[in-house]
């Protein structure tokens, strides 16, 4: 070989080495994300992606680098508006899932047994909690845990008291402050109720586990449909 060859030949073997160790950004990424209104944002530098938005980007490489420029910027503008309008729909359909929770959330299914409505209430105390029913009574000015169920609540009292029950007795009572109440679209902290021990006369089924009281619900507007058993909640004004 000829030296004239052989240099030849040396800077072609180098040119190839730089090439597979040292690619060129031929093939760039580029960053795909998604703002809270649903907007689609690409950029080719991370450093203009939103660190909030960092986690759930997506990153791309260039597909249609062997495409001349005009054509690869028409596919990548097709992509763009594909992408859009899916993000797009994830959005209708976010806010059609979002008014259908609403909805739910308006109503609560109830249990009438002779005229007596009971609410499933979801009460929180530490780290225990607690799905269970409760009577409405409007008459109860405090919302009322009967002794067993503060019980497996273990909650405790800081104050005692005195109450009067139906027939004008007065009972000794002791004061707790559970750590949260929901029902329906009421998500009520640190919500006051009086703990009673309550008592039936031997053949007697008792159905719920206390009181809802006025504390609860002076607040609220609602309406009963005894015939379909639900609690329809209107919005305040």
């Amino acid at each position: 070989m000829t030296p004239r060859k052989a240099t030849t030949a040396v800077v072609l073997f180098l040119s190839i080495t730089f090439y597979l160790f040292y690619p060129t950004d031929a093939s760039s990424e580029f960053y795909r994300y998604v703002t809270e209104d649903g907007d689609v944002h690409y950029v080719d530098n991370l450093a203009n992606v939103p660190e909030e938005y960092q986690p759930d980007m997506k990153v791309y490489r260039e597909k249609y680098d062997h495409l001349p420029e005009g054509e690869r910027a028409i596919m990548l503008q097709k992509d763009r508006e594909r992408d859009s309008h899916r993000a797009l729909e994830e959005h209708k359909l976010r806010g059609q899932r979002e008014k259908e929770a609403q909805l739910r959330r308006q109503q609560t299914d109830v249990i009438i047994i002779d005229n007596q409505v009971l609410v499933p209430v979801t009460i929180g105390y530490g780290i225990k909690e607690m799905e269970t029913l409760f009577l409405l009574d409007t008459g109860a000015s405090h919302l009322v845990l009967f002794s067993d169920l503060a019980g497996i609540l273990n909650v405790k009292s800081h104050e005692k008291g005195v109450s009067m029950v139906a027939g004008g007795d007065l009972i000794e009572t002791d004061l707790v402050v559970l750590d949260y109440l929901k029902l329906g679209p009421l998500d009520l902290k640190k919500v006051e109720a009086t703990v009673i021990q309550h008592t039936t006369k031997s053949a007697e089924t008792v159905h719920f586990s206390g009181l809802l009281g006025m504390n609860i619900l002076r607040n609220s507007r609602y309406t009963i449909d005894f015939e379909n058993q639900k609690i329809h909640w209107q919005q305040p004004n």
